[in-house]
């Protein structure tokens, strides 16, 4: 793990129940005044278990600092603390068996946007690469909308190899490729999956792509050549989320 920044992040109030205050380092919670309802005792609750000071702000001076979209809910944090690829391994054969990796993303705001599908979806977490590709930062955090507080996010040295231990732990590697033959609704994604996406310009990469057990497509019937990174793991990841809902329920 490695302190990257310091950064303001922002929540729904609904989120506060499930934040995990250690993992993101908060180092102080923001309220507006004019939040109210049993969500600010909670907020208060957890915050000094966490041992993370709470100052609450006239309204009109937390909007000027924080923006509208924060709900009266904001915070500074230091470091986003990245799981180990092992741990996020054992999350997923327990739980949801989805698991999405990034092949030189280098756009936060489309990396913080993954998150936050992933998230949404139910899926394990998140893999990145720790250079060429963009880490989580401010815009990412951002973009993730609250997303980056619940969501695992493994930063390893090389995609590639992380993919080959995944598979000898029995991941299926789904790679998006725009040239493949297969259209993605056509694969059956059963088991434990990896679904791995590449950045606009780079795409997979000749090494990653041949470490994919398969590659699908998105069709596009109109002028636009493809779609962003987000937009294609968006369609595809929920692709597999509805199938896998089928199998279990066979």
């Amino acid at each position: 793990m490695s302190k990257v920044y310091s950064r303001e992040i922002f929540f729904e109030e609904e989120d506060f129940p499930a934040v995990n205050f250690a993992r993101q380092r908060l180092e102080t919670i923001f309220l507006s005044s004019g939040l109210k309802g049993p969500v600010v005792a909670k907020i208060h609750e957890m915050a000094s278990s966490a041992g993370v000071p709470v100052k609450e702000l006239n309204a009109e001076i937390f909007g000027k600092k924080f923006g509208d979209k924060s709900q009266g809910v904001a915070a500074t944090a230091g470091a986003f603390t990245y799981c180990e690829l092992e741990w996020l391994s054992e999350r997923a054969l327990a739980g949801s068996q989805v698991i999405v990796a990034l092949n030189q993303v280098e756009d936060p705001r489309n990396l913080g946007a993954i998150v936050r599908t992933v998230e949404a979806a139910g899926c394990a977490g998140v893999i990145i690469a720790k250079h060429r590709s963009a880490g989580m930062t401010e815009w990412a955090v951002r973009t993730a909308q609250g997303a980056a507080a619940h969501l695992p996010v493994a930063r390893v040295t090389n995609i590639a190899d992380a993919i080959g231990k995944l598979k000898e732990e029995g991941f299926w590697v789904v790679g998006l490729d725009g040239a493949a033959d297969k259209i993605f609704t056509a694969a059956v994604y059963n088991g434990p999956i990896l679904l791995v996406a590449g950045g606009e310009d780079a795409g997979l990469g000749e090494r990653v792509k041949k470490c994919c057990d398969e590659l699908v497509a998105i069709p596009l019937c109109g002028k636009t050549s493809s779609l962003n990174v987000s937009v294609s793991t968006a369609v595809v990841l929920f692709e597999i989320c509805r199938q896998k809902d089928f199998f279990q329920k066979l």
